[in-house]
C-alpha cells in the first residue's frame, strides 16, 4: 500500500496524535522518527515471529497427518511440499529483514500474513473434508490476533478477510482431497460458520486495535518528552479503559509533571527556566504557523539591579525577582508563558498577541511594577522595568531563536533610551 507523502504524513498524524492528547502538532522530524522507529519494530516483530511460525507450521503437519481423513502415505507429499514452501518463505524474509535497517510496515508483513493463511488453508484442505473447512477458520483466529497485535488493524483486517476468501473456496468450489463421503455443508452453516468467525475476529481488532492506537498516542507522549518537550501534557479524563494501559499511562503523566517541575522551572521565581523557555516557544511558534495567528515575545529587565543586591544585599534581591516573577504571572493569562532567563532577565510569550495586545500588556505590566512596594515591609522601595517588544507572523521568514534576539534588541534600545520605558 502507497499513498502519496502528504496524505501519508497527515494519516500517520491522525494515527499517532487521537483524540486525548493534548500536544502542539507535529513537526515533520518528529514524524519520521515515529516513523522510523514503528518501521524498526515491524523489523523485530517479524524475526520474532518466524519462531511461532516454525512451531504453528510443526503443529499444524503432525495434525494433518494423524488426523487427517485419507491416507498419511497420500498426505505426505502435499504436505512435504507446502511445509517446505512455506519455510523458504519464512527464511527469504527474515534474510530480507536482516539486511535491512527497518521495514516497510506493510508489505513484508502482508506477505507473510497471506503465507501464514495459504499455508494453514492448504493443510487443512488436503488432510479433510469440505464440512471440516472450518478449521481454517479456526486457525486463522490466531493469525488475525497476531497481525493485529503486531500491525495493526489493517493488517488484522486483511487476515480475516483472505481467511474468510480461503474458506469458502475449500468449502464451495475446490474438489474434495478427501475420500469421505461427508457432503459438502449447507449455505447456511458456511455463513454460519463466517458470521462466528466475523464476530471474534470482529472483537480481536477492535479490542487490539484500539490497544495499539491508544499505545501509540502514549508513545507520541514519550517521543515529546524523549526530546526534552515536558509541556504536552497526556489527557487521562476522555479514556475511561480500567486496564494496565491507563495506569502506565497515569504513570508516564506523573513522572512528566514532576520532571517538568523539576528541570523546566526557576527555583527562585517559579517561572520557566531558560531550557523550558526555548522548548516553549518553539511550541508556540510551530502553532502560530498552524493557525496562521502571531505570537509576541516581551524581553524584561528589572532597572537598576545590581544597586539593590549592592546596597541591599542578595537576599533582598531575591525577594525583588520573586515579587516581579508574582507580578508577570498575575498579569499573564493562562495561555501566556514567564520564564527566567537568569539574573534580572525575564521573557514573557504571548501566543495568538499582536502588536497593540503586546505593546497594551507590555505598558499594563510597566505600570503594576512602577505602582509596587518592593522588598517587603522592612525594605520598601521603588523598582521600574524595561521591555523590549518582539512580534512573528505565521508568513514570517524568522525562527523561535531569531525572534528571541529581536526581543533582546528592543530592550537594549529600550534601556539605552532612558530606562522604565516600552521598546517594539
Amino acid at each position: 500500500m502507497s499513498w502519496p507523502a502528504d496524505q501519508e504524513q497527515s494519516i500517520l498524524t491522525t494515527t499517532l496524535i487521537g483524540t486525548t492528547l493534548e500536544l502542539p502538532t507535529s513537526t515533520p522530524e518528529l514524524v519520521e522518527a515515529l516513523r522510523h522507529d514503528r518501521e524498526v519494530l515491524v523489523r523485530e516483530a517479524i524475526l520474532w515471529q518466524r519462531w511461532v511460525r516454525y512451531l504453528g507450521l510443526l503443529a499444524l503437519v503432525v495434525l494433518a497427518l494423524a488426523l487427517g481423513d485419507g491416507n498419511w502415505t497420500v498426505l505426505l507429499f502435499p504436505v512435504v511440499l507446502t511445509s517446505l514452501l512455506y519455510v523458504l518463505c519464512i527464511v527469504i524474509s527474515a534474510a530480507v529483514v536482516r539486511r535491512a535497517d527497518v521495514v516497510h510496515e506493510y508489505r513484508l508483513p502482508a506477505l507473510l500474513v497471506s503465507a501464514d493463511i495459504l499455508t494453514l488453508a492448504t493443510l487443512t484442505w488436503v488432510s479433510g473434508a469440505p464440512a471440516e473447512m472450518g478449521r481454517i477458520l479456526l486457525g486463522a483466529t490466531l493469525v488475525v490476533q497476531l497481525a493485529v497485535f503486531y500491525f495493526g488493524r489493517t493488517m488484522g483486517s486483511y487476515s480475516a478477510g483472505i481467511a474468510a476468501v480461503a474458506y469458502l473456496l475449500a468449502t464451495l468450489v475446490l474438489p474434495s482431497s478427501s475420500p469421505s463421503v461427508l457432503d459438502r455443508p449447507g449455505i447456511e452453516q458456511v455463513l454460519l460458520s463466517l458470521g462466528v468467525f466475523g464476530m471474534v475476529c470482529g472483537v480481536l481488532i477492535t479490542a487490539y486495535g484500539n490497544f495499539r492506537a491508544r499505545m501509540n498516542r502514549l508513545r507520541l507522549f514519550c517521543k515529546m518528552v524523549e526530546e526534552g518537550d515536558l509541556t504536552p501534557s497526556f489527557a487521562l479524563g476522555a479514556d475511561k479503559r480500567p486496564d494496565d494501559l491507563t495506569l502506565l499511562a497515569r504513570s508516564f503523566e506523573a513522572m512528566r509533571s514532576r520532571l517538568a517541575e523539576q528541570i523546566g522551572t526557576d527555583p527562585l521565581t517559579g517561572c520557566l527556566n531558560r531550557r523550558a523557555l526555548e522548548t516553549r516557544l518553539r511550541t508556540e511558534w510551530r502553532q502560530a504557523k498552524r493557525r496562521s495567528s502571531t505570537v509576541a515575545v516581551l524581553a524584561i529587565d528589572l532597572d537598576h539591579f545590581k544597586q539593590i543586591n549592592d546596597t541591599r544585599g542578595h537576599p533582598t534581591g531575591d525577594v525583588v525577582l520573586q515579587e516581579l516573577a508574582g507580578i508577570m504571572k498575575a498579569t499573564a493569562r493562562d495561555t501566556d508563558a514567564c520564564a527566567r532567563l537568569g539574573g534580572d532577565e525575564f521573557v514573557i510569550v504571548l501566543p495568538d498577541t499582536g502588536w497593540q495586545g503586546a505593546l497594551t500588556f507590555a505598558e499594563r505590566l510597566r505600570r503594576k511594577v512602577d505602582d509596587f512596594s518592593f522588598g517587603g515591609s522592612m525594605a520598601s522601595m521603588s523598582v521600574t522595568i524595561s521591555v523590549g517588544v518582539a512580534l512573528a507572523r505565521a508568513t514570517d521568514p524568522i525562527s523561535p531563536e531569531m525572534l528571541l534576539q529581536e526581543a533582546d534588541r528592543s530592550l537594549y534600545k529600550a534601556k539605552s533610551g532612558g530606562r522604565n520605558r516600552i521598546f517594539a
